[in-house]
């Protein structure tokens, strides 16, 4: 599955830049092994790629295999699949990402408990399980791709999200940040946050606007209240669009910048 370079935006900042320093890659493995791998070698284009059994990854146009790479792993749940998580990474920037959605991140409970995390050893259960599943996927993209372990951004949207929110804060040490659009804020985070890790954590809440999304929105701000509470980084932007999707063009344009802000006041 490829697309086009006339199929995406155009890019307003590149984070790749002409003369690198060793000090700027982190590959746990040698270069020579990643360039040998079994990913797709892309020039012109964004690529689409199986990972695993449960993950597909994108690779950026112009792919460098000196370069470490930002990357995004995007949790897919009822509100975002594969294709669809794949193509917002794109959307982000044809250039600045290496990406992996992760499949059936959601904790599988019926309708009428979704929100229910009081169900210790079984919540846990699924907690590790979602856990051992992101892990595995980013060890397969490290594999064969060259990745900055220190700029990993997980994001979600929707039920998927309220997982990413729980993820990041249980094991913030594994993130530079999370991309929130929409989802709750699960009862259970505040028992399980890595207090210690979560100070100046990035966090990027994508809250709808409309008044038929008036819920979705009063969700959106009462996650970054308990976030702001832990001592979190946290930024909230409303998505207005005529659809009051969670997604669209503008908002994912506007991650890319928080993400690039971010690292190079970070360099």
């Amino acid at each position: 599955m490829r697309h086009s370079r006339n199929q995406l935006p155009p890019q307003s900042r590149d984070l790749r830049k002409p003369s690198r320093q060793a000090a700027d890659y982190s590959p746990s493995e040698p270069t020579e092994q990643r360039a040998a791998a079994a990913a797709p070698e892309p020039h012109r284009d964004v690529q689409f790629w199986q990972v695993n059994d449960f993950a597909a990854g994108t690779i950026p146009e112009s792919y460098e295999p000196r370069y470490a790479y930002p990357l995004v792993v995007w949790l897919n749940g009822r509100d975002c699949c594969v294709d669809e998580s794949l193509n917002h990474i794109a959307t982000m920037s044809p250039q600045n990402y290496l990406g992996v959605a992760v499949d059936e991140c959601l904790f599988h409970l019926p309708d009428a408990d979704q929100h229910n995390f009081d169900m210790p050893v079984e919540f846990l259960k699924r907690l590790v399980d979602v856990e051992n599943r992101v892990v595995n996927a980013v060890r397969s993209v490290r594999q064969v791709l060259n990745v900055h372990t220190e700029r990993i951004f997980l994001a979600g949207v929707g039920d998927a999200a309220s997982v990413a929110l729980l993820l990041a804060m249980h094991q913030p040490e594994w993130f530079a940040g999370c991309i929130a659009f929409g989802g709750t804020f699960p009862p259970a985070a505040k028992l399980l946050a890595n207090r210690a890790e979560l100070t100046g954590k990035k966090f990027f809440l994508g809250a709808p606007a409309g008044r038929s999304a008036w819920q979705t929105s009063g969700s959106v701000r009462n996650s970054a209240r308990q976030l702001v509470a832990v001592g979190a980084d946290v930024s909230v932007s409303v998505n207005a669009s005529e659809t009051e999707s969670l997604v669209n063009h503008r908002i994912l344009r506007e991650v890319d910048q928080w993400i690039v802000s971010g690292i190079l006041a970070n360099a």
